[in-house]
């Protein structure tokens, strides 16, 4: 937009990278996707949660219209970082990404998640915010949500040029 380009341009881009991002999220718990109706394919997990020390990584898939599958557990948040980590270097293999890294009331596993990230993979853009009162609300505190989009020929390009 600051470069002058059409909404319809702009459209066409966000059209584009919308199905090839990645959003992989890891709360202290999965209670408050029960709670406001977003457990979806986790609900089995969240009740498990419950009765073990594991904590879970979900996905919010944008092509099934943000349904939330679990797809790894681990013990410590480290753990779980370092899986996100993986699970990134695995779905992006030598590309570069652009990513964003959301938390709740957690600046410091924000912290340490960005140094991993900086360290495994080739980030063209990486962001950190935490999330508003409505997003610890509905994911409580200790979020870390982690999504992010490989750079692929045709978005260097579109992304350059808009």
């Amino acid at each position: 937009a600051r470069q002058g380009k059409s909404l319809s341009e702009i459209t066409e881009l966000v059209n584009h990278i919308i199905p090839r991002t990645t959003e992989l999220s890891a709360r202290d718990t999965l209670f408050y996707l029960g709670k406001i109706g977003r457990i979806f394919e986790a609900k089995s997990w969240a009740k498990a949660e419950s009765k073990t020390s594991f904590r879970a990584i979900v996905e919010i898939d944008a092509s099934t219209g943000g349904v939330t599958k679990p797809i790894t557990r681990a013990k410590t948040k480290t753990q779980i970082m370092q899986r996100m980590v993986d699970i990134a270097k695995q779905r992006v293999k030598d590309k570069k990404i652009h990513a964003a890294i959301l938390h709740t009331k957690a600046p410091d596993q924000a912290e340490q998640l960005k140094k991993m990230l900086l360290s495994q993979l080739q980030c063209e853009e990486l962001y950190i915010g935490q999330g508003s009162a409505t997003v610890a609300v509905a994911n409580g505190k200790g979020l870390i949500d982690f999504s992010f989009y490989s750079v692929d020929e045709k978005a260097i390009v579109t992304e350059k040029t808009i």
